[in-house]
């Protein structure tokens, strides 16, 4: 685990050393000839770094959390995850008083005074659950299962945007769902040491994750928060809600049972967890940037399937031949759910495709992005009823990190 947060910090270290050298050779004037090239050249071994760290420092950190509370015997999550947040409120905090950083007016006022407390509070507590149910559901189920069960995440945040009213699905994206809640099932019931309590923990954890995520959307519609200023305006309540919760719930046992030393004789692996949860943020935002937030999610993924790989090479965990046909198919439910989302002329598509088999009719697709009940006539004579949902083109992100 030490070499493992040490290649982290390498990477997080040489990203950031690359992308000041790359600012500064914008800012620099160079040949003609020569400018398109070194500029090409530069791009390209600065997004293998950020693509080599946001591999590494996200299952990192998930290895490591892993091996403090099972190697290590820490079971206490709330105090684990306090650890990250902790680092990312003094960070954060330490760059805008040294002036390294800045807090906007704009995004000082989304969150000021009352207003704080009636947006900022709801979603800290809800991170503040999904971030310490997170770890420890690894207590309870294999890094493996866990990895496949966050393919259902797109099912929560739905359920919770809908519940909310925040926005309406596409059938399509509603069927998606069903794929992959069918694909979960599969997985579970492939599951040879599923936990009941596990299960209920991690969907408590995807359910929070969902909450923080419809509410943080809805506080950024009128403000958008650098990396920086989301921490430095949001990590001082998660930090609150997670330290007084551990503080009731924790640290009497803590000190009763005297695992408060655990923290002392491995400061240097606490120190990196600290390190690594700081530098998800920062790896994720600079990923966003040199690709984009879709290409994010898809490197996501593929971070979930090598973690996969991880827990039955390292923790010996096996996986059923049911287990890996749920995930590949909620796989497939995950990469038509993502893709009807970014393209509503593709989500008519597909909704007129099964609208035209179901009435077996043979009429062409109409051109508009939408079909209008009264468009939508079969050949024989029978109307095909289309509820008319607004297209959906928001791109749901991925976040965890507890997983990150």
């Amino acid at each position: 685990m030490s070499s493992f947060g040490l290649l982290s910090v390498l990477l997080v270290g040489g990203t950031c050393i690359l992308m000041a050298f790359h600012r500064k050779a914008d800012g620099a004037t160079e040949p003609a000839a020569s400018t398109s090239v070194s500029a090409s050249l530069r791009k390209a071994v600065y997004t293998a770094f950020v693509f080599a760290a946001f591999m590494v420092v996200g299952p990192g950190l998930v290895l490591l959390n892993k091996h403090i509370m099972d190697t290590h015997r820490f079971r206490y999550p709330l105090a684990l995850s306090s650890v990250g947040i902790l680092a990312s409120m003094l960070v954060s905090h330490a760059a805008v008083w040294s002036g390294l950083a800045h807090v906007s007016a704009a995004s000082a006022a989304a969150v000021k005074g009352a207003r704080g407390l009636r947006v900022a509070l709801p979603i800290s507590v809800a991170k503040a659950a999904s971030l310490a149910t997170g770890n420890a559901v690894y207590l309870y189920l294999g890094l493996g299962f866990i990895q496949m069960l966050k393919a259902l995440t797109p099912c929560i945040v739905l359920a919770v945007m809908t519940a909310l009213g925040v926005r309406r699905p596409t059938r399509a994206a509603i069927w998606f769902v069903f794929v992959i809640v069918a694909g979960t099932m599969l997985e579970v019931k492939g599951e040879m040491q599923a936990s009941a309590f596990g299960l209920a923990m991690m969907m408590f954890s995807e359910a929070c994750d969902a909450v923080a995520l419809v509410l943080t959307q809805g506080l950024l519609q009128d403000h958008k928060f650098s990396v920086i200023e989301s921490m430095y305006i949001m990590s001082p309540f998660t930090f609150a809600c997670l330290s007084l919760a551990a503080l009731g719930m924790e640290v009497p046992e803590m000190v009763r049972s005297g695992d408060w030393k655990i923290l002392v004789d491995n400061s240097a692996d606490f120190a990196c967890a600290a390190g690594m949860g700081l530098a998800v943020n920062f790896v994720t935002m600079m990923l966003i940037q040199v690709t984009s937030s879709l290409f994010t999610k898809i490197f996501n993924t593929v971070r979930c399937i090598c973690l996969v790989g991880l827990g039955v090479a390292v923790y010996g965990e096996v996986v059923s031949p049911l287990e890996i046909a749920g995930y590949v198919v909620a796989l497939l439910g995950f990469a038509g759910y993502n893709y009807v989302q970014i393209s509503p002329d593709a989500a008519s598509a597909v909704e007129h495709s099964v609208d035209r088999c179901m009435c077996m009719s043979k009429s062409p697709p109409p051109p508009s992005l939408r079909l209008r009940p009264e468009e939508a006539e079969c050949l024989a004579g029978e109307a095909v009823e289309v509820d008319p949902l607004t297209p959906n083109s928001v791109v749901l992100g991925n976040s965890s990190p507890a997983e990150a």
